[in-house]
């Protein structure tokens, strides 16, 4: 729980270290970043201005000093609340480009509308004293004066928690999941996604690239935002694994010169297109991926390696082929985005039992259900669906099997790239942990297809709320409820 306080005592203290000590403790964030010296003089110089301008030191109360949004990598240097407003104030130890300011002040006022306050945003360029705000969107120079008057204006007591006003999934846009917000560009890279972003946009002469990310680092959405930016001014071809959607009309709608189309359809001429972008690219075959290296124009992959669904896939191993392309820059997105610690944590643990024990961790978002018989499955089924939690059904679908009357929202194919708050999946005894304590499955009825490949294909589409209903099957049962209290239960 991070807690606010006083910029006044804590800017007091000019030795790092002891800064930085004294920082967590008020604030108790044990793991926040550390605050280097420049920050703390130019902290210093802000409130020694501030003081000489007549704010008393219990105005300086009630500060959140360098605040990071969880899983966004989005900071704030100050900021404060009261019931109807948010003041942030931005700290700058050196001159820095108007440009800069404006981009930083514009995401700044973007992350916090959703708390519907009124919002005061400054930057101070604290060696010289020089502040700027925003007008209409749009920057503005101003004085000290307004940033004293907006201290004394939000000197009242109001009982906030910061952690519970900032939710990453306010933040989270997905192509797929929220075409509207993703074509009107509500969104902001994070910075991760931005340096990658920046690296392919300065080296578009090199004929491949590729950007490997596990499951939640945000690889779908930078691959349409460098697809939207890139057809600004050239053709450029999407390839989208598996059935395309209406959000995919929409988004083609939006942007001209960018074509969509499946891998499962004819495509066009790939000659005429400048840019060959491809989604899920670790699922293609080698034929197709031969045309598009071959195509003459610059390819730009997006994969996975612990996405891989069957066997054919395994046989192909399209990574290793990407790797291999001459020049080719590879591109790794390593920061969880979609996904919070609590599901990623579930997740880790779900694929090796070996993991329990590693995080003193309660799951309080992640619900583990047991069923004798395929009736009660069904019940519990229908019982989450009506709470809003979408079915992935990862098993076996024979139309004599025992679940033929099960009304599925998805299955595993049919999920690929999108995700979803709340998701509902079925486990019986197709799968066990083996000896090693990893998730294993029987052979499938179709012998491509792999059964933990595909329950991890649908498990990591979950953002928020995460159901699992074991059925008839109280090994793999046991097993899996070890993972909910990691303190009592250890392997």
């Amino acid at each position: 729980m991070t807690r606010p306080v006083n910029i006044y005592t804590l800017s007091r203290i000019r030795e790092e270290y002891a800064f930085n000590i004294i920082k967590r403790h008020q604030s108790h964030k044990a793991n926040g970043a550390v605050t280097r010296y420049h920050e703390i003089e130019s902290l210093r110089f802000l409130v020694n201005a501030l003081i000489e301008s007549g704010v008393q030191v219990g105005e300086l109360d009630g500060f959140y000093f360098g605040y990071h949004i969880p899983r966004i990598g989005k900071e704030f240097d100050l900021l404060k609340f009261t019931e109807r407003s948010c003041l942030n104030i931005e700290l700058k130890s050196q001159a820095v480009s108007a440009r800069q300011i404006e981009e930083q002040l514009q995401k700044n006022a973007y992350y916090l509308s959703h708390l519907g306050k009124e919002t005061l945003l400054f930057t101070v360029e604290t060696n010289t004293l020089k502040c700027w705000t925003l007008d209409n969107g749009c920057l503005k120079e101003t004085s000290l004066d307004e940033i004293v008057c907006a201290v004394h204006a939000c000197n009242t007591d109001h009982e906030a928690q910061i952690d519970d006003l900032f939710k990453a999934s306010q933040y989270l846009v997905s192509p797929l999941f929220t075409p509207d917000r993703f074509i009107r560009n509500e969104y902001f890279l994070t910075p991760m996604q931005e340096h990658i972003k920046s690296s392919i946009m300065q080296n578009l002469s090199l004929p491949c690239h590729c950007i490997d990310g596990r499951s939640g680092t945000g690889k779908t959405l930078l691959l349409y935002d460098l697809a939207a930016a890139l057809s600004r001014t050239d053709h450029v071809l999407l390839i989208h694994y598996g059935r395309l959607s209406d959000e995919h009309q929409m988004i083609m709608d939006a942007f001209d010169r960018l074509t969509i189309c499946s891998s499962e359809e004819e495509l066009p001429d790939l000659s005429q297109y400048r840019y060959i972008l491809v989604d899920e690219a670790h699922r293609i075959t080698p034929a197709l991926f031969d045309q598009i290296i071959h195509a003459g124009g610059t390819s730009i992959f997006s994969c996975d390696p612990d996405q891989v669904l069957t066997a054919g896939e395994i046989k192909y191993d399209i990574i290793s082929r990407i790797r291999a392309v001459p020049s080719v820059r590879i591109h790794v997105l390593s920061e969880h985005i979609r996904i919070n610690k609590e599901l990623h944590t579930f997740i880790l643990c779900m694929k090796n039992l070996r993991h329990v024990g590693e995080f003193a961790m309660n799951f309080p978002n992640v619900d583990v259900n047991y069923a004798d018989t395929t009736g009660e499955a069904q019940n519990m089924i229908e019982y989450y669906r009506e709470r809003g939690y979408v079915f992935i059904n990862c098993v076996r679908t024979d139309p004599e099997g025992p679940y033929a009357g099960f009304a599925q929202d998805f299955d595993p194919f049919h999920v690929i790239g999108q995700e979803f708050d709340r998701v509902v999946l079925l486990m019986d005894a197709s799968f066990y942990y083996d000896e090693e304590g990893k998730l294993q499955g029987v052979p499938h009825p179709n012998p491509d297809y792999l059964y933990p490949n595909l329950f991890y294909q649908s498990i990591t589409r979950v953002r928020e709320q995460l159901s699992i209903v074991v059925v008839n099957a109280p090994e793999l049962f046991s097993q899996i409820i070890r993972i909910l209290n990691q303190e009592l239960y250890g392997v």
